[in-house]
């Protein structure tokens, strides 16, 4: 056996373990931003001519593809389902992977890209009173603190002294988006105990794409509109042909998918979903830079309120669980 290189020391365990979590916090990071540039891409598919169906039936075929590509190298043996599994996955695929991304691309269709995002934020909310009210779950008084920030949040966002100034559509949208996440939050937890995580998103995304062939089949889908082109960065980027942004967006729906896998394991799923609220900020930011959104300062504020009541809705849920669901 040699001996350790002088020039590089072993480092010790104390050393290792900060670089580790450092390293998950910048995957996060990334994963974040990159979300929120998909949402951005998304966006300027709609405004090209495709609806929320057409993009999300593509990008969930291509995000098949890929992750399938990925598993048939590393283990293809963990596609292997049961019949007992099949009414589950089922569930999961159309809610989690067909119905989710619909309605967030039918939010951000409506609302500016940083406001839809703000709203499938409010999942970990929706999850908490779920399970105060379903599961009959003590919760820590500081959650209701959390709604009431959210509440506020909201209403400064919407301006709702103003006769409300966004898309009531869009607000509904918004809605059901959070609702939709949080089911596929909890519906992901369960099936990230049957079966490895990669394999469940494989399936997810295939059966997504079964249910969006169905409702609107291949051959009817506006395929002229992927050689048209579009502009970006509030039309500074002219002919941009619309098939390389759904490139584009199904390379940034798996990449930022592995970067969060990799990060939960070094980091935790507590402090990876307070990391993961920075996606709104990142969405405002790319939304002003690629597409000329802007939002008032009234509803920054608003959304930052948001995103301390989600914070907080998510510390408190993490310590109930951990204390064993005390009341305070």
């Amino acid at each position: 056996m040699s001996a350790p290189d002088p020039i590089e020391p072993l480092a010790s365990p104390a050393t290792r373990i900060p670089r580790q979590e450092a390293l998950g916090v910048l995957m996060y990071l990334l994963a974040a931003f990159m979300f929120a540039l998909n949402g951005t891409v998304a966006k300027a598919q709609i405004e090209a001519g495709l609806t929320p169906g057409h993009v999300t039936e593509i990008r969930t075929a291509g995000s098949a593809i890929v992750v399938l590509l990925v598993i048939l190298v590393s283990r293809p043996s963990s596609l292997r389902v049961t019949r007992a599994e099949i009414p589950f996955l089922v569930v999961f695929g159309v809610v989690s992977y067909a119905l989710t991304p619909f309605l967030f691309f039918a939010t951000i269709a409506l609302l500016p890209i940083a406001i839809g995002t703000l709203f499938a934020f409010l999942a970990p909310v929706w999850v908490a009173l779920w399970l105060r009210f379903a599961r009959h779950r003590p919760v820590r008084r500081s959650l209701w603190l959390a709604i009431g920030l959210v509440l506020v949040g909201l209403a400064l966002v919407a301006q709702v002294w103003a006769g409300v100034t966004l898309n009531p559509l869009g607000l509904l949208f918004g809605l059901l988006v959070g609702i939709s996440l949080a089911v596929y939050l909890l519906l992901g937890e369960e099936g990230a105990k049957r079966r490895d995580i990669l394999s469940l998103a494989f399936w997810g995304f295939f059966i997504a794409t079964v249910t969006w062939s169905i409702l609107s089949p291949w051959w009817v889908f506006p395929w002229s509109t992927l050689t048209t082109t579009t502009t970006l960065f509030d039309g500074a980027v002219t002919g941009i042909p619309v098939w390389s942004l759904v490139i584009w967006m199904i390379a940034l729906t798996v990449v930022p998918f592995l970067l969060v896998l990799g990060s939960l394991q070094r980091i935790g799923a507590q402090r990876g979903g307070i990391i993961g609220t920075t996606e709104p900020l990142w969405a405002a930011v790319v939304g002003f830079i690629v597409l000329g959104e802007t939002i008032t300062p009234v509803q920054g504020l608003g959304g930052l309120v948001v995103l301390s009541g989600v914070i907080l809705a998510e510390i408190s849920s993490q310590r109930t669980a951990r204390a064993g669901a005390p009341t305070r």
